[in-house]
């Protein structure tokens, strides 16, 4: 039964690669067994059409038995900024050696740079070079990298200038994750030479902090700030206490707790969320939609006098 279940997936993978169409010569050793190696897969593609199926089927075509885990394909279009936040959040809970393909890629198709990182605890990340790495290397810095200018390890002749998802980043994941040896995607570059965001700090003083909204989450509307629990705690607030926050120019008083149900419904909250940064909610209610605020809007928490 198990040789059967192998020879199963072996038959699957080869047909993926004939609806792809394209040879066995252009995937080479699709029938090749795999290891099981953890896949996050994060984009900007959303799921309205066959975009993220069709990069899933390039990677499991090389490792039927990766463990494919999609991370969010609700990325905002080309917000590199936002794909770095998800990958700096989620890096974490991925295996230590998990391949993460991250395509948020508004440059696709130019001079910029496709490669592959390795980080400290051992993931290796697909990605393009525009800067999705930068917060994750803060917390996991990375020590190696290649570019990927091996043509074997991508999809062949009939390679896109706008879909590298499909056709550079899926395939050279696909092989990661079966095992092959990652020094053969191209040539070595020195990790410092990846681009780098220029993200502003939070500019923190003696009357409080000035920070930006970095992005909502989910469907919920939550503001999330540019700024950390540890970070908030500084300015003096005690828990149950009201801020008296500004929002966008407008004053937003909110109480500082733990969780939405501390609040009445409908009711503004101020808290820590589950990453350890400060956000502002409706308790069962979507702020963001309400107040018509989003990603770079500004909000300003004084110190507690």
């Amino acid at each position: 039964m198990r040789a059967l279940t192998a020879r199963r997936r072996g038959v699957l993978a080869a047909g993926l690669a004939l609806g792809l169409g394209v040879s066995s010569g252009v995937l080479p050793g699709v029938a090749r067994a795999s290891s099981g190696r953890m896949v996050g897969f994060l984009s900007d593609f959303d799921e309205i059409d066959d975009a993220v199926a069709i990069c899933r089927a390039v990677i499991l075509s090389l490792a039927p038995e990766a463990r494919l885990l999609d991370i969010s394909h609700r990325v905002t279009p080309y917000d590199i900024a936002a794909g770095a936040r998800m990958l700096a959040g989620s890096a974490p809970w991925l295996a230590a050696d998990a391949v993460i393909m991250v395509v948020v890629d508004p440059g696709v198709g130019s001079s910029r740079r496709a490669i592959v990182a390795r980080t400290r605890r051992g993931q290796s990340l697909v990605l393009p070079d525009n800067g999705l790495i930068t917060l994750l290397d803060a917390a996991d810095p990375i020590v190696a990298a290649r570019e990927i200018r091996n043509e074997a390890w991508m999809i062949g002749a009939r390679r896109s200038s706008t879909f590298h998802g499909r056709d550079i980043f899926a395939p050279v994941a696909g092989r990661l994750a079966r095992g092959d040896d990652w020094t053969g995607v191209g040539p070595e570059i020195d990790p410092k030479s990846l681009l780098r965001l220029d993200l502003a700090p939070p500019r923190i003083g003696p009357e409080g902090a000035r920070v930006r909204a970095i992005g909502t989450d989910g469907p919920y509307g939550n503001l999330i700030l540019d700024l950390s629990a540890e970070a908030f705690a500084g300015l003096g607030w005690r828990w149950g206490e009201t801020v008296p926050l500004t929002v966008a120019g407008r004053p937003e008083p909110a109480p500082y707790v733990r969780t939405f149900s501390d609040v009445p419904e409908g009711a503004v909250l101020l808290y820590p969320d589950s990453r350890g940064r400060m956000s502002l909610a409706i308790n069962q209610g979507n702020y963001a939609a309400a107040r018509g605020v989003g990603p770079g809007v500004e909000v300003l928490i004084p110190r507690r006098r």
